[in-house]
């Protein structure tokens, strides 16, 4: 791993559902999606926001959505509110944010939504996504 991610422990998990990584800076991607799938997780990623959303309306397996904050063309709390308004009832699912904006400030509908500053601690991160799978 580079210096992107932390050195992580994380022990192997397995769930049927899958995760979307999405962020503009497509060199980090490969990385990331590399680490969360060592890590037990069928990993997605997109470089283009605007796909991402329509990915996650597309496919009913992905349950966790981890976006950047900051990208061209659409922001990542605009992704997670257009995921949650085009949402059919009862499907649900869970965000997260991976940024490296440490001035990030989320309004009062998104502060339940955990915020994760690049370089990510993964092990962190991992069980931030595992407890939203395990429920």
């Amino acid at each position: 791993m580079s210096s992107l991610l932390t050195e992580g422990t994380a022990q192997p998990f397995h769930s049927p559902s899958s995760i979307l990584l999405v962020d503009d800076e497509q060199e980090i991607l490969p990385e990331y999606q590399e680490f969360f799938e060592l890590a037990g997780f069928r990993t997605l990623t997109c470089a283009d926001p605007v796909q991402a959303v329509a990915m996650v309306l597309e496919m009913p397996d992905i349950a966790v959505v981890i976006t950047d904050l900051r990208m061209a063309h659409l922001d990542g709390v605009s992704i997670i509110k257009n995921v949650r308004n085009a949402l059919p009832e009862g499907r649900h699912v869970d965000f997260m944010i991976l940024t490296g904006d440490a001035n990030s400030q989320l309004s009062d509908d998104m502060a339940d939504i955990p915020v994760f500053l690049k370089p990510a601690d993964t092990d962190a991160l991992v069980a931030a996504i595992r407890d939203v799978l395990v429920g």
